[in-house]
């Protein structure tokens, strides 16, 4: 097999985009894996066994469609089986078009979708503390369902040489070996992403300050003069702490000399994710302008953090565009003084420089959304654990149990991760209203505890409640599971339901005792995806529950006024049956679709027979 990875970028993406070829050499070790990259970052692949070939796109390339098109000519006679193109401008789109490969995946984006077989959405909400830039590179691999463990981490390779060559260079600068030492990545890829060296310099004095530590600068010679005036900037007692000149002469050296540190702070950008490749603690300062959920990767608060001005003044923030915080930022960052997060820096310099500092452990964990999920229960026990599981992107799971008899209030409290509320059970609509009443946050999200969300569901509920013009209330269409297997008809192939709103704008109303009905004030959407409903196991207790349903509908109809006769006593299960077998095809749906459409109407009989009792009792 012949694979071809794209990623026509600087260091940083490079870097991060190697992580497909580090998937793809695990999913198929004996493939031909090549990189599509720019000459000029190459040095953060050397090393890596993954990659079989490195393709090099260089200035003649660039300068030249002639020798442009010789190099896509050149990796068409290849002929691939597979490419990825994890860039997807149009100097990739032309390798693409002339590649002649059989299967080629990119994200979908608009004009585009015809040069590749697979499309995968491009995500604009991060799912988990990876980020999106890891999150993007990794969707790419979704269409070819590796059967594999998925590794996220960049990894940098450094030679014993190189590492022997680092320890040399600390010793001949005098950098004590009983100290730990902290890289300042002190210069930006552009001004725009570089945070003003008045205020960095007073970022090395608080390091200096409040610990005994070595300080290197990373710089690159033609920026000697800024680094100068950094230094120049500090204290007299900082400046003893400062290696200014410990420089490697490539950035090979700067891997090593990396390799050899045990932290790096400062400016976004390829030093930051080498350090991180690397296993290296990090605090980075992010630039106005930049996304910060793209490449604020591996947060966890603990060994990797980062600050956006975003999050201390975001008014100075709202209602501009990426070009027009790109053309703000030198005003933008003066505003961003580091006295900001001063305490946050300081923590993060005790935790991992303190004694009691360990080992940095990247772990992938999901992002906490403000997103109070709910579920009612009573004796779930089967189903519990695992709905919970389900909502791990939440922050707060409620849920509210009926004095269950069962081990379902035991294994909520074992979960760890859900709030236990007993409550009475007056009926399914007190019940709902109940748990909306106790939750915390403005986006509510009601799940039964025999339903399942699919991937692309979840996806879609977080990008969702992110969005800035997200509607009010959402509607889930369902899909019903028989048994574990899908019933496609029986009046299930259009069944749907409230389960995503704001608190301040739907009720569950007092009308109905079971079925609930949310009243919106608002504006209604539906999601794309459906929500797996485990409804039937076995045929008893599904009817116990059709029997339930019965009973306070007869309720619902009792108070209503509504009084039994002939036609709804006898004749409405008969059309309730007739209508769901043969108007919405249940008898496609064969035995399973006979026994659904029987119990539905046996749920109708039992409400009119619960009915003419309560008549009757009056």
């Amino acid at each position: 097999m012949k694979i071809l990875v794209i990623q026509q970028k600087m260091i940083g993406d490079v870097l991060v985009s190697s992580i497909i070829c580090n998937n793809l050499r695990k999913a198929y070790p004996d493939a031909q894996i090549d990189y599509l990259v720019y000459a000029s970052t190459t040095p953060v692949l050397e090393g890596n066994s993954a990659i079989s070939n490195l393709i090099l796109f260089t200035d003649k390339h660039r300068n030249s469609n002639r020798e442009f098109l010789k190099l896509a000519l050149k990796i068409r006679k290849e002929k691939y089986d597979l490419l990825i193109d994890a860039y997807s401008k149009l100097e990739s789109w032309v390798v693409v078009l002339l590649s002649g490969a059989k299967r080629r995946i990119s994200y979908k984006k608009p004009g585009r979708g015809f040069l590749y077989t697979d499309n995968v959405p491009f995500a604009t909400f991060p799912k988990t503390n990876m980020g999106l830039a890891i999150e993007r590179r990794l969707s790419l691999l979704t269409p070819l369902n590796l059967d594999i463990e998925i590794d996220p981490l960049p990894k940098l390779f450094v030679t014993e040489a190189e590492n022997q060559r680092a320890m040399s260079l600390f010793e001949q600068h005098g950098v004590r070996k009983d100290r730990k030492t902290v890289m300042i990545s002190l210069i930006g890829s552009e001004k725009r992403k570089t945070y003003p060296l008045e205020f960095m310099a007073k970022i090395v004095n608080q390091i200096a300050d409040s610990h005994d530590v070595n300080i290197l600068f990373n710089y690159f010679p033609k920026q000697i003069e800024d680094a100068k005036e950094v230094y120049d900037a500090c204290t007299e007692s900082t400046k003893q702490k400062i290696y200014f000149d410990l420089l490697g002469d490539d950035l090979r050296s700067f891997i090593a000399i990396m390799n050899n540190c045990d932290m790096i702070v400062g400016n976004d950008g390829g030093a930051i994710n080498m350090a991180k490749a690397l296993g290296k603690a990090s605090f980075i300062i992010f630039s106005p302008w930049i996304e910060k959920k793209i490449w604020a990767t591996f947060e966890d608060g603990i060994h990797h953090r980062s600050v956006h001005l975003k999050e201390f003044r975001p008014d100075l923030l709202d209602g501009y565009t990426e070009k027009q915080l790109k053309q703000l930022t030198p005003e933008l960052y003066q505003d961003f003084t580091p006295d900001l997060f001063s305490a946050q820096l300081a923590d993060f310099l005790e935790i991992n420089l303190g004694s009691n500092a360990n080992e940095v452990d990247l772990k992938v964990v999901p992002i906490k959304l403000p997103l109070s999920a709910l579920i009612i229960t009573y004796n779930e026990e089967k189903h519990i654990a695992e709905v919970i599981d389900d909502l791990d992107f939440a922050d707060e799971i409620i849920v509210v149990d009926s004095f269950s008899t069962d081990q379902t209030p035991q294994l909520v409290k074992a979960s760890g991760k859900a709030q236990l509320i007993e409550h009475a059970f007056l009926n399914y609509t007190d019940q709902r209203n109940f748990a909306i009443g106790a939750a915390k946050n403005q986006w509510i999200l009601f799940l039964d505890a025999d339903e399942r969300f699919t991937p692309s569901l979840k996806d879609e509920v977080i990008d969702t409640i992110q969005q800035p013009d997200a509607k009010d209330a959402y509607l889930f269409y369902r899909k019903f599971m028989f048994q574990d297997k899908e019933l496609h008809y029986s009046g299930w192939q259009t069944d749907k339901i409230f389960r995503l709103f704001k608190k301040d704008k739907a009720h569950y109303t007092t009308e109905r005792l079971v079925h609930e009905k949310l009243t919106v004030d608002g504006e209604i959407g539906k999601l794309k995806n459906k929500l797996i409903h485990f409804s039937y196991t076995d045929f008893e207790s599904y009817k116990k529950k059709m029997e339930s349903y019965g009973k306070f509908k007869a309720r619902e109809a009792f108070l209503k006024g509504v009084r039994p006769n002939f036609l709804n006593v006898y004749l409405h299960p008969a059309y309730k049956f007739l209508y769901t077998f043969l108007v919405r095809r249940g008898f496609l749906d064969g035995k399973k679709g006979w026994i659904i459409c029987y119990l539905n109407a046996y749920s109708v009989a039992v409400r009119y027979r619960e009915l003419k009792k309560m008549t009757a009792e009056k």
